[in-house]
């Protein structure tokens, strides 16, 4: 294997930062969700199902991409897709109307997807297993660094100019992410690209896969648990905004720390991964995003109108969500080491399909109030724990 000292230093905060593009995506302009939806006319529902459409776009994505770069190798793939985010993000910027918006997120989806998943997939080809939970942990750490001053800054943008900014800022990113990629990343001498790209091949590597069902186990209960995240994500703006009267800026200090409380709990979980096996980690992140749920139902029941109380639910439940994810994806690893890109793709693609159904009940059933919106994250968690349980099953 390719060792990672043959390679920059930069190596690291490189894949942090692209594994970073989707939910930086999503963070930076969540504070002006509401000023959208006027500027173009457009309904809440509609505005909140550009984030419905990225999420589905990146789990697409990443069922294309992650089994594609086993096939055919990283670096290029890499190179089209965040190519493909850079030009979808100017579009975004200059839409005119609700549903070109939509349309233009889901293309930016896609590129956003190529980045996570082969961040993810080019941890297993330079570093060796048992090194993986603690790399994809670093990675986790880098960027939710980088997404916890985006909502600051998303605010600040719309307040200073105006929401378009903020999609002329993340093609910024994007191309600087191009030149790291070409002058950073080298493609891994030994991976496991072949000629094999036909459609049955694609299904060869999934059946491969998916035929284990604590692949399968594995990836519902993270799904789950980023389900009640992306629930959060999908009407968190309004209840704040909205419902609570909080302004602009004070919801994207809130969300940043969330995204702080996500960064200590990684730190954690480096820890408890060191001192005790992988999988009874998980067991310990997963239990405390239980018992968050548990916590978020009881507030939803009996004290709905608690702005303090729904920021300290919420917080705890989102704050394990990146280390069940890290822990999640090493398992898998040490499952199947040979398909590190279609595990990759198939936890986050699952992450994600699952984030975009929960956020378009969320959209659904989300009357303005907190409560509406607990619901949907507590019955989440109480899935991922019971999915966590049966992927322990022999």
């Amino acid at each position: 294997m390719t060792q990672i000292k043959t390679h920059s230093k930069l190596m690291i905060p490189l894949l942090g930062y692209l594994v970073s593009f989707g939910p930086l995506s999503i963070d930076m302009y969540l504070p002006s969700l509401p000023t959208i939806a006027n500027n173009l006319g457009s309904s809440q529902v509609t505005i909140q199902y550009t984030i419905t459409t990225f999420l589905f776009g990146m789990a697409i994505g990443m069922l294309f991409f992650g089994p594609m770069s086993d096939l055919l190798g990283r670096k290029k793939l890499l190179l089209i897709g965040t190519a493909f985010y850079l030009f979808s993000s100017i579009g975004c910027a200059l839409v005119n109307d609700g549903e070109s918006l939509i349309l233009l997120r889901f293309f930016q989806s896609l590129g956003a997807a190529a980045a996570g998943v082969l961040g993810r997939a080019l941890v297993r080809d330079f570093f060796p297993l048992d090194k993986a939970a603690g790399i994809l942990s670093n990675m986790h750490i880098i960027s939710m660094a980088v997404m916890l001053m985006s909502p600051i800054l998303g605010a600040y943008i719309v307040t200073w100019l105006n929401w378009r900014w903020i999609f002329y800022f993340l093609s910024t990113l994007s191309f600087l992410a191009l030149i790291g990629i070409f002058f950073i990343i080298q493609e891994p001498q030994k991976n496991h690209a072949t000629n094999k790209t036909s459609f049955r091949a694609y299904l060869a590597i999934y059946g491969e896969c998916l035929s284990n069902k604590k692949v399968s186990f594995y990836m519902l209960a993270n799904g789950f648990s980023f389900g009640g995240m992306f629930a959060f994500i999908a009407a968190s703006a309004f209840v704040y905004i909205d419902f609570f009267s909080f302004t602009e800026t004070t919801y994207a200090v809130i969300f940043s720390a969330n995204v702080a409380m996500v960064i200590a709990a990684t730190f954690i979980n480096k820890s408890l991964v060191s001192k005790f096996t992988l999988y009874k980690a998980l067991r310990m992140t997963c239990i405390t995003s239980l018992s968050a749920g548990l916590m978020i139902l009881i507030t939803a029941l009996f004290f709905p109108t608690s702005a303090l109380l729904f920021i300290a639910v919420t917080m705890l439940y989102i704050s394990v969500t990146g280390a069940i994810g890290a822990n999640s994806l090493a398992c898998l690893f040490e499952l199947m080491p040979s398909r590190a890109g279609t595990m990759a793709g198939l936890l986050v693609s699952m992450q994600f399909i699952v984030g975009g159904i929960v956020s378009a009940v969320t959209s659904l059933v989300f009357d303005g109030s907190a409560s509406s919106l607990l619901v949907v994250m507590g019955v989440c968690g109480g899935l991922s724990y019971m999915f966590h349980g049966l992927s322990q099953r022999d």
